[in-house]
């Protein structure tokens, strides 16, 4: 199986430049609309999937070049060859060696704007362990409040491979209650009287704002890089 996700616009209909363009433009779109609208997550992870599939046709063509034109540069042709065909190859054709410079171009703007949403909620979040950290790496609860709302999440303990990246992590939603101390203390008392060793975060998103499929991005990222800070998994 690919690692690189085909987007669904180069995928689906016809293999046609006009209609090629026109779907990657509206696709473009309302991924846009989708951010506005508080779906950071969902337009981020799409939009890296689309540029890691993009960038890697477009440096896949390098190949194509004639060699003499490299000699002509001072480079040495079998460098450039090995590093550009030892990766896994991806079809190509025509049409797409029309599109992939201006999809390239229009995903890394619409990235921006991901950026500029991302550094919003990550310039008004705080975080830490409710209580001492635990000693060993676990299972956890991830409180987070938003505005007067508690959002309550679960995580499996992390796998210990270098290779985990903050988008494997995963938080299971338990649920959403209104905000109040009371409730707050009791959801802890619950959870302790367990002795379960769990591990307990705290997230205090100090702007409300949405939290499934928009913050939820910028929480996960930072309570796995906690995590993986203090215990080096």
């Amino acid at each position: 199986m690919s690692k690189y996700k085909i987007p669904d616009w180069i995928e689906e209909g016809p293999m046609d430049l006009e209609y090629k363009t026109l779907k990657m433009l509206a696709r473009v779109k309302r991924l846009r609309q989708i951010l506005i609208r508080g779906g950071l997550q969902k337009v981020l992870l799409e939009v890296d999937d689309t540029l890691d599939y993009l960038y890697r046709y477009d440096a896949q063509q390098v190949t194509k070049v004639k060699p003499q034109e490299y000699e002509i540069m001072g480079l040495q042709w079998e460098d450039l060859e090995m590093v550009f065909t030892t990766a896994e190859e991806l079809e190509t054709n025509e049409i797409l060696d029309k599109v992939v410079n201006e999809a390239i171009d229009k995903f890394e703007e619409l990235h921006s704007y991901c950026r500029e949403a991302w550094r919003e909620i990550e310039d008004n979040i705080k975080y830490s362990y409710i209580g001492d950290r635990k000693y060993f790496l676990s299972d956890g609860f991830v409180f987070i409040k938003s505005g007067d709302k508690l959002h309550i999440y679960y995580f499996t303990k992390p796998t210990k491979t270098f290779k985990m990246h903050w988008k494997d992590f995963k938080m299971q939603h338990i649920k959403t209650e209104d905000w109040n101390e009371d409730t707050y203390f009791e959801r802890l008392e619950e959870i302790s009287s367990k002795k379960s060793g769990k591990i307990l975060i705290k997230v205090n998103l100090e702007k409300e704002t949405e939290v499934e499929n928009h913050a939820m991005a910028v929480i996960n990222y930072c309570v796995f890089s906690l995590l993986r800070k203090d215990y080096t998994f």
